[in-house]
C-alpha cells in the first residue's frame, strides 16, 4: 500500500493542502454562480446590441468552462480526502501503482499516475 511509503507527516500536510484547496474551489464556484445571477438580472434590465450580446455569450462560455473544470477538480479533491481516510492515498485509482511523491506534492488531488491519467484522457477524446 502506498500509505506505508508515504509517512504520516506527509499525508497530514497533504490533507491540509487538500482542505485549503477544497475551500478555494468552493469559493470560486460559489462566486461564479453569484456572478451569473448578477449578469442575468443585469440583462433583464438592459437592451443589448449584437456586440454586447457576443461578448456576453463568450463570457458565459468561458465561465462555464472554468466552472466545469473547478467542479471536476473539487470532486478529485474530495476523492483524495476520502483516500486519505481509507488509507489508500497515493495509490493510482486505475493501476494500483504508487503515485510518485513529487506528483502528489505538485498536485495533491492526483488520483492516478501520469501514465494512467494520460491513458484516461486519451480515451476521453
Amino acid at each position: 500500500m502506498a500509505e506505508s511509503k508515504l509517512d504520516k507527516e506527509f499525508i497530514e500536510k497533504q490533507r491540509e493542502k487538500l482542505l485549503q484547496l477544497q475551500g478555494e474551489l468552493e469559493r470560486i464556484i460559489s462566486g461564479m454562480e453569484e456572478d451569473e445571477r448578477d449578469r442575468a438580472e443585469e440583462e433583464e434590465d438592459t437592451q443589448l446590441d449584437s456586440g454586447d450580446m457576443s461578448q456576453q455569450i463568450f463570457t458565459r462560455e468561458v465561465d462555464a468552462t472554468v466552472a466545469g473544470q473547478s467542479a471536476e477538480r473539487l470532486e478529485d479533491v474530495k476523492r483524495a480526502l476520502e483516500k486519505i481516510d481509507e488509507g489508500t492515498y497515493g495509490v493510482c485509482e486505475d493501476t494500483g501503482e504508487p503515485i510518485p511523491k513529487g506528483r502528489l506534492e505538485a498536485i495533491p488531488e492526483a488520483l492516478r499516475t501520469v501514465e494512467a491519467e494520460e491513458r484516461r484522457r486519451g480515451r476521453g477524446r
